[in-house]
């Protein structure tokens, strides 16, 4: 018996914006620990972090265990430039801080663990279609 979920959209909280010789970063922030993100590498025209799949950025949404996966896939692409690292860690620290180690690693051991405590509650909370 499937249970009846309570859909609440997320409030949106503010935009930061990062940008340098090499990348263009901008991150819309919500409520909940959730935020879309998209980046450019400004060497390459118009290439917008995983365009390739059909999306015009990263959404760090209910799904914690991705997020998590999504988060490691933009420090990977940030490899070259510490200072926007730095900077993407730093806006992001809301959404992952519940899974970060003592040692600032962070853990998918620990997103799936909340991810799955989130998904019994009777609320899902989304992100609002932004156009």
């Amino acid at each position: 018996m499937e249970t009846e979920h309570n859909i609440e959209y997320v409030k949106y909280l503010g935009a930061k914006v990062f940008s340098n010789r090499r990348y263009s970063i901008h991150v819309m922030l919500f409520e909940q620990g959730m935020a879309r993100v998209g980046m450019r590498y400004k060497k390459r025209k118009n290439w917008w972090l995983l365009r390739r799949w059909g999306s015009p950025g990263l959404y760090f949404d209910e799904c914690r265990r991705e997020s998590v996966y999504d988060t490691w896939d933009c420090l990977n692409y940030l490899m070259m430039d510490k200072t926007a690292r730095k900077w993407f860690r730093k806006v992001l620290h809301p959404c992952i801080e519940r899974f970060l180690l003592p040692n600032g690693v962070i853990s998918s051991e620990i997103a799936e663990e909340i991810e799955s405590k989130e998904r019994q509650q009777q609320v899902e909370y989304r992100l609002p279609e932004m156009i």
